[in-house]
């Protein structure tokens, strides 16, 4: 059966326990919610795809400093508290005793009591009797609570070591949960750089997309200046092939009105032969009539030098219809034959001074094949004009020059010296048939490159 003493420090400390146990329940629990927040998130669950790494560390450092602080409080609280909590032992009031009996033993109080009972009144021995048994329960429980006060200090003795011990392993585990959160720290502004790192280069690529954007915008303009271009080429194609017609026509034309001059001219031949006759009789006549000499001489050098102008004039005629039937027989006999051949450049083509473009991303020929991919030369396949057009992109600030060569001739440069910018140049070539044209680079900086934006077009007019 336990003592008064014990059962109220027992629920003293029942009182303390269950006040820390309220306190511990909170803490416990907003442990308990980060824990599984952060496995939810190392499992990379959809309902915490939101949460950051930083936001997690910053709560796993909150749950962790509570339970520190919680856990120092509670033993500063228990080290404060262990003297206050044991209670002290109260002790039998002895004093009121001995102001009614002068002896310390219940031997010589009985003694005493007997006799001052015989001496003075009868009523004395009932009295005797009870402080008797006051004595004896007084002195039970004067050995109970020395025996209680023993088993307290032990108690305490074991609570102090314990609290001590407690207060070294929570130390310890200060110490760690410091390094842990250092390292923790470390991790975080290593993570908060390479996050940084990230962001830059993601500045970095969208720059450059940007850049590319633009680049691919103004291409896009080219091409359809280059569309329009041809399509006004193909324009003044036609219209060369309707002046042609209407040439070939007009040559028609001459070429009958100098049949009619070639017959009038017969005529008039036939007429001076006449003439001529005529003025042969006339002579006779003359010579028969006897005429003076010198103006028979005077009237044949007039018929003679008429009949010169008349010649030569029918000669220069001849002369101008021989040249018309030539250039009407050169036009009748030439053939229009329309050839395109389109040369895309690799993105990345390192160039150097003196290279020739040979490899090509791509190679589109219309109405023929007359471009060697093996050798990067256009053979012409027949005699005639050729519209050369070049587009050069640099995605550097480096310079490069192509020459367009014809043979042995360079008939056009090309260059380009800023970055993320294009350079075009056209020329048209006559060219043999049989003949070669090619792309050489005249001069290029180090480590100059072409981008895919680069290509040349060959047109036949």
């Amino acid at each position: 059966m336990p003592t008064r003493i014990q059962v109220k420090v027992v629920t003293e400390q029942i009182q303390y326990l269950e006040e820390q146990i309220q306190v511990l329940e909170h803490v416990i629990e907003r442990m308990k919610n980060v824990v599984t927040k952060s496995k939810a998130w190392l499992e990379e669950k959809t309902d915490q795809s939101s949460v950051s790494y930083i936001e997690l560390s910053q709560e796993l450092d909150t749950a962790a400093t509570a339970l520190l602080d919680v856990t120092s409080h509670i033993l500063n609280e228990g080290n404060m508290d262990v003297n206050k909590s044991t209670p002290s032992i109260p002790q039998p009031d002895t004093q009121t005793t001995a102001t009614y009996l002068t002896v310390e033993s219940p031997r010589q109080l009985k003694t005493q009591v007997q006799h001052a009972a015989v001496e003075e009144h009868p009523e004395l021995e009932r009295r005797l009797a009870y402080i008797e048994t006051t004595l004896s329960s007084l002195q039970d429980t004067q050995h109970k609570s020395t025996d209680d006060i023993s088993e307290i200090k032990q108690w305490r003795d074991n609570i102090v070591t314990e609290h001590s011990d407690m207060g070294v392993n929570i130390e310890q585990l200060t110490k760690k949960q410091k390094q842990n959160f250092r390292n923790l720290r470390k991790q975080m502004s290593e993570q908060d750089n390479k996050v940084k790192e990230m962001n830059k280069e993601i500045e970095s690529l969208k720059e450059k997309e940007s850049k590319s954007n633009k680049t691919l915008e103004r291409l896009t303009l080219d091409m359809k200046e280059y569309k329009n271009n041809v399509h006004k080429i193909n324009k003044d194609m036609q219209d060369y092939t309707d002046k042609i017609e209407s040439i070939t026509k007009e040559m028609k034309r001459h070429s009958d009105l100098m049949a009619a001059l070639q017959e009038e001219c017969d005529k008039i031949l036939c007429k001076t032969s006449s003439q001529i006759e005529k003025q042969n009789v006339l002579y006779k006549l003359l010579q028969q009539r006897l005429m003076p000499i010198d103006k028979l001489i005077q009237i044949f050098n007039q018929n003679l030098e008429t009949r010169e102008e008349r010649i030569t004039k029918l000669e220069t005629i001849e002369d101008t219809i021989a040249l018309l039937t030539k250039d009407i027989n050169l036009l009748e006999s030439r053939v229009c034959n329309r050839y395109v051949c389109h040369l895309t450049v690799y993105d990345h083509t390192y160039v150097c001074d003196g290279l020739m473009l040979s490899t090509f991303r791509e190679v589109r020929e219309y109405n023929g094949q007359h471009f060697n991919e093996t050798t990067g030369k256009f053979v012409s396949p027949h005699d005639g004009l050729y519209l050369v057009c070049g587009s050069l992109h640099e995605w550097e600030d480096k310079r490069i020059r192509v020459g367009v060569i014809a043979g042995d001739r360079l008939c056009k440069f090309i260059e380009v010296k800023c970055a993320d910018t294009s350079a075009a140049g056209s020329v048209v070539v006559d060219m043999k048939k049989g003949q070669e044209l090619y792309f050489e680079v005249d001069r290029a900086d180090k480590n100059a490159m072409l981008s895919s934006y680069s290509s040349f077009t060959i047109v036949s007019l």
